[in-house]
């Protein structure tokens, strides 16, 4: 909501960006999404090409909307320093949203989110691989935290006892990169070895491939979403949809979204018809080399799970 997004904000008010997309946000059980700026008004820009932040009273556009967790885990979270990271952190407090991937030091930003929903209990855990290096967390320094698979083992089999569903999320890839670098296969393939259920991921701006390993749900990329760049590569993305129940994920659905910003002006917009049929289609071809060639999006935008 940063960005070039932040003027189009405070003329037309915080629940704008999401005017067109809420009754899809809303009638969830459970919405997620990656919080890409801090909410603050505080702290000092670190030097790096571009950094984002959201004055607080803004976080009520996401909470309105329906948003319930989002991960912290991303190259941007601590643009204005531990002061604009801190400041975050009381923001989600005061308005009940919960958080995973970030914190006062790396423990802290290890830590699960634990949440449930329509009598399921569901565990996220969140992770960055992202520059600069600097916001990783460490014993004694703020920041996101860095996919160690040993201590995820340990917090995954923490935390499966207690939980029907288990999500990680990771903001990893190349940016406008249409298929996943080999780390994020490994780091997928390697999180659902040790018990997680769904993976899924951002930070490329772009769709990236859908992929059913060993039964599980891999999204290697979401794309954007509300984002504050008037960039005119990225022109659509989608909304993820997923369907769970005490026996597990049942199915996926893939909902088209305009993000293109000099024509939404922020405010993504569902996608009907042709360019949605041609959407789904490219999603297809670009998820055929993760799962042996074989078509897992239907046309109506499901995926059924195998599980």
């Amino acid at each position: 909501m940063g960005g070039n997004c932040l003027p189009v904000i405070k003329k037309k008010g915080c629940d704008y960006p999401f005017d067109s997309t809420r009754s899809l946000i809303s009638i969830s059980d459970l919405a997620i999404a990656n919080l890409e700026a801090p909410f603050t008004d505080q702290g000092n820009p670190c030097d790096k090409k571009f950094t984002f932040r959201v004055p607080p009273q803004y976080a009520a556009g996401p909470v309105k909307a329906g948003f319930d967790i989002v991960t912290l885990a991303n190259n941007h979270i601590l643009d204005y320093g531990s002061e604009g990271l801190f400041q975050t952190l009381q923001t989600l407090d005061s308005m009940e949203i919960k958080y995973c991937g970030a914190g006062g030091n790396v423990s802290e930003a290890e830590q699960p989110c634990m949440i449930s929903a329509n009598n399921c209990k569901i565990g996220f855990l969140a992770y960055s691989l992202t520059y600069p290096a600097a916001f990783w967390a460490r014993k004694d320094r703020p920041g996101t935290a860095y996919p160690n698979l040993k201590k995820i083992k340990a917090q995954i089999k923490k935390i499966r006892g207690d939980c029907d569903l288990i999500v990680v999320a990771f903001h990893w890839g190349g940016e406008l990169l249409e298929y996943p670098k080999p780390y994020q296969k490994y780091y997928a393939h390697a999180v659902i070895d040790l018990g997680a259920d769904i993976v899924v991921g951002h930070h490329p701006h772009v769709l990236q491939g859908i992929e059913l390993y060993k039964g599980k749900f891999i999204a290697y990329s979401l794309g954007n979403y509300v984002f504050g760049s008037y960039s005119k590569k990225v022109s659509y993305s989608m909304i993820l949809k997923l369907r769970y129940d005490h026996r597990g994920l049942l199915y996926a659905h893939i909902i088209p979204i305009d993000v293109f910003n000099p024509r939404i002006q922020f405010r993504p917009t569902v996608i009907r018809g042709n360019k949605r049929k041609d959407i789904l289609e490219k999603l297809n071809t670009i998820s055929l080399p993760l799962n042996n060639h074989k078509n897992i999006i239907r046309a109506s935008g499901l995926i059924i799970y195998p599980g």
